[in-house]
């Protein structure tokens, strides 16, 4: 017999209810064999107790994921109204004050391109400066960036733990141990199989082995495989490249839009404020002139 492989720690839970159905259903189908297919199945519930456990943590996984995005949004909120208010009080200048204190030679869309990261770490400093505008505006979003970081900030922790529990369990918990135990009932079932082999010279040499697949999905793909599943790798990559370029010229057409709109309003309130102050000069000069006549 030429033996099995050895299942590694990182071997994926789907790829070893491969293993054991693979297993299971050649037991099954032969003869010589059936009578070991319950010691097979007794195994099977923890092969499920694990896939439940993993799920919940890919759901513990998505959910944090999902927190972090919704912040994260909501953080790209505020940089815009902050880029669009300090580019009105900067006079459309973008290398003007305030707009420059706080995103420099940056542009809004390059600021928030990451989910959190660099942008949370940049704009964790801006809230004490916002609070001290001048502008109201400013000063209300000062405040609620300051609650807005506090809560990335214990959404990005909560992602992290439960990435490390991920982590801790596909490789130092139930799922090493179920490895290991699976490992030890493929052995002792590859050595019972080789004594049924040893006994029916007919069945003929690798019968035993037969039972197990050959490799692991890794250990199985070919150098051809490989390449194909790069190229393809490559065409999503640049695709995705495509899409973000887009995402980020339709932000910036968004950001002009909204900083154009604010100007443009800006442009007529000073019109019509300079109109009612005409007005009201006119009849201040009318009225002069009318009580210097009565007098």
């Amino acid at each position: 017999m030429a033996g099995i492989i050895t299942l590694v720690v990182r071997t994926g839970i789907f790829t070893l209810y491969e293993e054991f159905f693979h297993t299971r259903g050649r037991l099954l189908s032969h003869p010589l064999t059936a009578s070991l297919v319950p010691e097979l199945d007794a195994f099977r519930p923890k092969l499920d107790a694990s896939l439940t456990e993993e799920l919940a943590l890919i759901g513990e996984r998505f959910a944090a994921n999902a927190a972090v995005e919704f912040v994260d949004d909501d953080l790209d909120r505020l940089t815009d109204a902050i880029a669009a208010l300090t580019l009105i009080e900067s006079k459309n200048d973008r290398g003007a004050l305030p707009y420059a204190h706080y995103f420099g030679s940056q542009r809004p869309s390059e600021l928030k391109r990451p989910i959190l990261g660099g942008q949370l770490d940049t704009m964790r400093h801006w809230p004490p400066s916002l609070q001290t505008a001048s502008s109201q505006q400013l000063q209300t979003i000062g405040a609620a960036l300051a609650d807005l970081v506090e809560r990335a900030d214990q959404k990005t922790t909560t992602q992290a733990a439960v990435s490390q529990k991920i982590a801790d369990f596909r490789t130092l918990g139930s799922r090493k141990q179920l490895v290991d135990e699976f490992n030890a009932l493929r052995k002792s079932l590859h050595g019972k199989l080789g004594e049924i082999q040893h006994k029916t010279p007919e069945l003929g040499t690798g019968w035993a082995d037969s039972f197990f697949r050959p490799g692991s999905s890794a250990e199985r793909l070919t150098v051809k495989e490989l390449d194909r599943r790069i190229a393809a790798a490559e065409v999503e990559l640049l695709a995705m490249k495509k899409q973000r370029d887009e995402k980020v010229a339709q932000e910036e057409a968004v950001a002009r839009a909204r900083a154009d709109a604010e100007k443009t309003q800006k442009k007529a309130e000073l019109q019509a404020a300079k109109k009612a102050a005409a007005e009201l000069a006119a009849r201040v000069a009318e009225l002069e002139e009318a009580v210097g006549e009565s007098q």
